[in-house]
């Protein structure tokens, strides 16, 4: 933010230099130039950026002499001999309709808004969609300013986005991604850590390491002396911060170090436990059935499983989750298999019966504004799976969006059904990390899914128990379909066998509490 305020004091210097700029850009002279400040908070706006800018500019020779702003106008700074106006706008892409923008700082552009079918949002086919903050102010602003204000030979005047990191794929992180993916030559990029931009006679030169686990799992822990990092990355921090790590290493990570995370509260707080279920389902030959897991409707179609598949095992029984969507949200269907029961220790000494679970399916359906998914295709697209491909599905369940009728179709056919909610409560959420945690969900590396389950978060302010949820930019379409399945066989299956031949209803009868621990729907 400094730097940027220094930089557009620069290109207010280089504009009072001019005889007469607006000539200079053929624009007429009673059009005000303008210099526009915006922030995701107003006082960011005004007291961090305005004010000391607006100080400097007031004690600086150079313009005390040539280029005073007037003393009339508090709210903005206008310099009449040259009509330049440096103005601090709101946090909306508005602020600058009608303006000649020839400079603009946008600051904390990772803090702004991401909402969820609003009506700011472009809108086609008469349905909104999502509105970025960030992105609309930043590509109104460039609009104007290319419009106005480019000429062959040197520029003046540029645009600043400028923000501490918060999530992996924020606005900032696209921009990057986007600026070395076309070799943009024109576009700077600073970023730098805490530690590298601060006087250096602050630290005493000692360091500890950091490790930073791969991308998938974004593990990050402080390393005990002498360790070696296996996999990943592994950073020398001033040992100045090191309690700040141990405290809170994602946050650390953010705050000191500029990378973002997956998530900010992390619901997952052992990434890698969900990295070892995918190496173990690998290790026993589960993968994707599907040519394609994650689809968008209006190019591929609904995904095709590989030619010649069909159900290797058909005794043991499968259950099936649909997350249903239409036009915003991806659908997500997940599949999975009971494979057993397991005893799990506990703290104290305590046993719990747990199943051990193989997920053999999860796939995601895009939907596009020309195209919005068709529930009863999707139905269609699972019996299937039974029909045709002979997997013995013994139940499939829905969320609560628009699946009445679904379900009473599949009740028709003879298949048992039921609703699962894995928003009304965490309490399904918690049942798969347990799962996770203990081993007993294998699965395959099926990127989205994997992507979403590493980002959620659980906001414990949210209802009485809190809400796990995905974070601003995320989803969690095929995370819910997978939680909805795995909850789905702990509440329908009718056949279990321990491994000394327990049933589950003799299990039931000498534990009670464990049929209330299974009623997931209860929350």
């Amino acid at each position: 933010t400094e730097i940027a305020k220094i930089t557009m004091a620069y290109h207010l210097y280089i504009l009072g230099c001019m005889k007469n700029p607006q000539q200079y850009w053929e624009i007429p002279s009673a059009t005000s130039i303008v210099f526009i400040i915006q922030a995701a908070k107003p006082h960011v706006t005004k007291k961090i950026i305005y004010a000391p800018l607006r100080k400097y500019i007031e004690t600086m020779p150079w313009f005390i002499k040539n280029m005073r702003p007037s003393k009339l106008i508090e709210s903005e700074m206008y310099f009449p001999e040259q009509n330049i106006r440096v103005v601090p706008g709101g946090a909306d892409d508005d602020a600058a309709l009608g303006e000649a923008i020839i400079f603009a700082l946008i600051d904390e552009v990772n803090f702004m808004n991401i909402i969820e079918k609003s009506k700011k949002a472009g809108v086609s086919m008469g349905r909104s969609s999502k509105y970025d903050q960030a992105e609309s102010i930043h590509d109104t602003l460039t609009t104007r300013r290319a419009s106005r204000f480019l000429l062959p030979g040197p520029q003046v005047g540029m645009i600043i986005c400028s923000s501490s990191t918060r999530y992996k794929g924020d606005y900032t992180d696209r921009l990057e991604e986007h600026v070395r993916r076309e070799s943009i030559r024109t576009t700077f990029i600073y970023s730098h850590a805490q530690y590298e931009v601060v006087p250096q006679n602050r630290f005493s030169g000692d360091n500890f390491n950091l490790f930073i686990g791969s991308d998938a799992a974004m593990t990050v822990r402080v390393m005990e002396d002498g360790e070696k990092a296996i996999g990943g990355k592994v950073i020398e921090i001033p040992v100045e911060y090191k309690d700040q790590f141990i405290k809170n290493p994602s946050k650390s990570l953010r705050d000191v170090v500029g990378l973002s995370t997956n998530a900010i509260s992390p619901f997952i707080r052992q990434p890698h436990k969900v990295m070892e279920c995918v190496a173990k389902g690998e290790e026993a030959g589960l993968q994707s059935f599907l040519l394609e897991d994650n689809v968008v409707l209006a190019y591929q179609g609904l995904p095709l499983p590989v030619k010649g598949h069909f159900c290797s095992n058909p005794a043991k029984p499968r259950y099936v989750h649909i997350d249903l969507s239409a036009t915003q949200n991806r659908t997500g269907v997940c599949m999975v298999r009971f494979d057993g029961m397991m005893w799990v220790d506990r703290i104290g000494g305590e046993q719990e019966a747990l199943p051990i679970v193989s997920m053999e399916m999860c796939m995601t359906v895009e939907p596009d504004h020309g195209n919005e998914i068709d529930i009863a295709e999707i139905r269609a697209w699972v019996k299937m799976l039974y029909t045709k491909y002979g997997y013995p599905i013994k139940a499939v369940s829905y969320d609560g969006w628009s699946s009445l009728e679904s379900r009473q179709a599949w009740r028709k056919q003879g298949m048992k059904t039921g609703h699962i909610s894995v928003d009304r409560s965490p309490a399904p959420y918690r049942q798969l990390r347990d799962a996770f945690y203990d081993g007993r969900l294998l699965m395959y590396d099926q990127s989205v899914l994997l992507e979403e389950l590493l980002s959620l978060e659980y906001d414990e302010n949210k209802g009485k128990e809190g809400k796990v949820d995905h974070s601003a930019i995320g989803s969690k379409d095929a995370a819910d379909s997978l939680c909805g399945a795995y909850n789905l066989l702990l509440t329908r299956a009718s056949s279990w066998v321990m491994p000394n031949g327990m049933t589950n209803s003799d299990m039931n009868s000498d534990r009670a509490d464990l049929g209330e621990r299974f009623d997931t729907n209860r929350g």
